[in-house]
């Protein structure tokens, strides 16, 4: 997974949703501390009917599951430290699996039901994620990231090759059935055991 970044001052419009998120990650932190959970599925039960029902579902869902991450490395810091402060989100943000799309140079991106804003996509943001398959979009007051994942094509082997390596001797054996034992040789110069490729070898075929 990686990630493409650019320069975005938010809007008035979103800086309200930033705002609003920001407040339901920390809604979900201070329930997560308090009951002593960071599992996405109870923290998502335990959470969920408190957050703000004007502010989009797929929203919400994203906010636990940012307040659950948190939630796993504040239970790893506070292992190393008991006396580790609660963990608190304060910077202006909003991370987002569902909802958006791009429409050639465009983000379109939901504040509320049917009613959208559309971020400006620069040329480099468009060159790399053509073709691609976009999985996220993270937002703060003056910045866009969103991340996105190639295709690999998977490559089929025309055979493998297995290799049994010993104290006197190595043994290569291949999927044809070709077998190659490679012997050791004393170097005079450095008195250690060596394998040196261009000895004689054994081939075997079965």
């Amino acid at each position: 997974m990686k990630a493409v970044r650019h320069r975005n001052q938010a809007s008035p419009d979103l800086l309200r949703l930033l705002d609003e998120f920001r407040r339901m990650v920390n809604v979900c932190i201070a329930i997560g501390v308090e009951e002593n959970v960071s599992s996405l599925k109870t923290l998502s039960l335990k959470s969920y009917h408190r957050l703000n029902r004007d502010t989009l579902s797929y929203y919400r869902l994203c906010a636990i599951s940012t307040a659950t991450g948190i939630l796993h490395n504040h239970q790893k810091a506070k292992k190393r430290n008991p006396q580790t402060a609660s963990p608190y989100a304060k910077k202006l943000m909003l991370k987002t699996c569902y909802g958006f799309m791009i429409e050639g140079d465009l983000l379109r991106l939901p504040v509320k039901p049917r009613q959208y804003v559309h971020l400006k996509l620069n040329n480099h943001t468009q060159r790399t994620l053509s073709g691609l398959n976009v999985h996220s979009v993270t937002l703060t007051t003056d910045s866009l990231s969103i991340s996105y994942s190639k295709e690999i094509v998977e490559l089929k082997p025309e055979g493998y090759v297995g290799v049994d390596r010993n104290l006197d001797n190595v043994t290569a054996a291949t999927t044809d059935g070709t077998v190659k034992n490679i012997r050791p040789v004393k170097s005079d110069q450095d008195q250690i055991d060596l394998p040196v490729c261009q000895q004689p070898v054994q081939e075997k075929r079965y």
